[in-house]
Formats: structure tokens, C-alpha cells, sequence
């Protein structure tokens, strides 16, 4: 989890601080070892240099020794004494210097050693940061992109549910239309129907129906189009499929009016004619009943509107 990241973050981070103050440490220690080595190399220059003093010494004397006059003295056995002591000192000095010095170049070993230890674990732990920065990131990228396919489908949602929602207002709208002009259509004619002008009316409403579901597919294939650019229908479209519509209202409107006016003018042609045949004859009676008759068909295809309420 993301804490126990930070957590280990964190850890690594005071390891790195522990390690850098180590390393000072060592610094410093090995700054102290330098110095110490370099004034054990001064006293070891200058006890060699004591030694070959001696060793001078002791050589002369030995020539001395050997000549065949020897007649020591006192004094010159306490010189003899005194320098034997003085040799014996400075090797034991110079071992000491030795012991020590090897005991410096093993420290400085192991100090060595362990700054290339922690130069590892240093480099170790910078790999481990790294690669768990780049989970980090991972992660966070596909939390993101999980976010954004999320968002995709709301999208693909919606876009699905305000092109239903478009294809109902267009059936809504053109559903009205259609009433109107059935509507209009039976004001001129009554609800007494034969057969074939309700076959007639059936025509119409095909040819209207065939018209607009032409109109909701290209409206539908602009839709398409559009939301695959990127682009939302917006209310001019919108004003514009409601003018089509209206047109192709129109168009049905004008072509019911024009067949019901030609009905029209067929019954009252045979209306006159059957009135002159009905004079011609003289029977007043007949005439009558072929009024009356007339009357009953044409009563389908006659309604009287006003325009105005009668005066009061």
C-alpha cells in the first residue's frame, strides 16, 4: 500500500543519513590514521638514522677492539654499556612503530573495506528507491487510467441514452403532425368511411411514414458523425430537423387536401347531374330522394367551421 511505500521510504532515507555520517566518520578516522602514519614514517626516518649512527658507532669501536694495543678504560666500558642499551631501546622502538604501523594498514584495510560495503548498500538502496518510484508511478497511471475508461463509458452512456432520447422527441414531434393533418383530414370528412378512402388514407400515411424515417436516419447518421468528431448536437441542428419535418408536414397536408377536393368535386358533379336528369323527367318525388340521397353521401365530405364566434 501506499503508506507502507512511505514508511519504507522513509526507512531508507534515515539509512541513507546513518551511512553518510559513517562515512564522515571514516573520513575523518582515516584523515587521524594519515597523520599518525606520516609522523610514525618521521620517527622510523629518524630512528634508522640513530640505528646506522650506531651501527657506525659500534664498528669503529670494534676496529678499536681490534688493534693490539686494548687497553680499555672505565669510562670507555660505560660508553660501550650505554650505547649497547641505547641500541637495544631503539629496537625495541623501531618494533613497536612496526607493530603499530601494521596494525594502521589493517585498520586502514578494513576501513576501506567497509566504505566499498557501504558504497554497495548505498547504490542498493538507490536501485530499490527508484524501481519502487517507478511502481509508484505505475500504479498511479493505471488508477488514472482505470479514472479515464470509467469516464469513457459514462460518456458512451449518455451518448447512447440523448440519442434515444433525440430519436423519441423526433417520433414525438412528427407524431403530432401526422394527428393534425389526420385531424384536418377528418374535419373535412366525417367518421363514416368507405372502403377505399380509408385504403386511401392508408397510402398517405405510408408515403408520409416512408419520408420521415428517412429524415430520423440521416438526422441519426449526422449524429453519428458528429459525435465521432467529438462534436454535441445543439439547438440550431435541432431547430433545423423541426423545419424539415414541418416541410414534409406541409407536403402531406397539401396532397390529403388536393385528394379530398377532388372527391369533392366528383360528388357534386353527379350531384348536378342527377338534379337535371331528376327535372328533365318531371318527377318531383324522385328528385326529392335523389336529394335526400345526395345529401346522405355527401354528408361525410361536408363540415361547417367558423372562423368567429356568433355575435351575442
Amino acid at each position: 500500500s501506499v503508506k507502507e511505500l512511505q514508511e519504507r521510504i522513509a526507512e531508507l532515507d534515515y539509512n541513507q543519513n546513518q551511512l553518510r555520517e559513517l562515512n564522515d566518520e571514516m573520513r575523518s578516522w582515516l584523515d587521524v590514521a594519515d597523520d599518525d602514519i606520516a609522523s610514525l614514517r618521521s620517527e622510523n626516518t629518524t630512528l634508522r638514522k640513530q640505528v646506522k649512527e650506531l651501527e657506525k658507532v659500534i664498528f669503529e669501536a670494534q676496529q678499536v677492539e681490534a688493534e693490539p694495543c686494548e687497553f680499555l678504560t672505565a669510562r670507555d666500558l660505560a660508553e660501550k654499556r650505554f650505547s649497547v642499551k641505547e641500541i637495544q631501546d631503539l629496537e625495541r622502538k623501531s618494533n613497536t612503530t612496526k607493530e603499530e604501523n601494521k596494525m594502521l594498514t589493517v585498520l586502514v584495510r578494513n576501513l576501506e573495506e567497509e566504505r566499498e560495503e557501504d558504497k554497495m548498500t548505498l547504490s542498493n538502496l538507490r536501485a530499490s528507491f527508484q524501481s519502487m518510484q517507478k511502481d509508484l508511478q505505475i500504479k498511479h497511471l493505471e488508477e488514472t487510467m482505470e479514472e479515464y475508461t470509467d469516464i469513457i463509458k459514462d460518456l458512451r452512456t449518455t451518448k447512447q441514452e440523448l440519442s434515444k432520447q433525440l430519436e423519441d422527441r423526433l417520433d414525438e414531434a412528427s407524431f403530432p403532425v401526422l394527428a393534425e393533418v389526420m385531424g384536418e383530414d377528418e374535419g373535412l370528412v366525417s367518421s363514416h368511411l368507405s372502403l377505399a378512402e380509408e385504403i386511401q388514407l392508408l397510402v398517405s400515411s405510408a408515403e408520409m411514414n416512408p419520408s420521415r424515417s428517412s429524415f430520423t436516419d440521416l438526422t441519426l447518421v449526422a449524429s453519428d458523425e458528429e459525435e465521432k468528431n467529438g462534436v454535441l448536437l445543439d439547438s440550431p441542428k435541432a431547430d433545423l430537423s423541426t423545419e424539415r419535418e414541418e416541410g414534409l408536414a406541409d407536403a402531406s397536408k397539401t396532397n390529403i387536401h388536393g385528394s379530398s377536393l377532388f372527391k369533392l368535386c366528383i360528388f357534386t358533379l353527379s350531384f348536378l347531374v342527377s338534379a337535371v336528369l331528376g327535372c328533365v323527367a318531371g318527377n318531383l318525388f324522385s328528385s326529392n330522394i335523389l336529394q335526400s340521397g345526395s345529401q346522405l353521401m355527401l354528408e361525410p365530405y361536408i363540415s361547417v367551421q367558423y372562423n368567429a364566434l356568433p355575435p351575442v
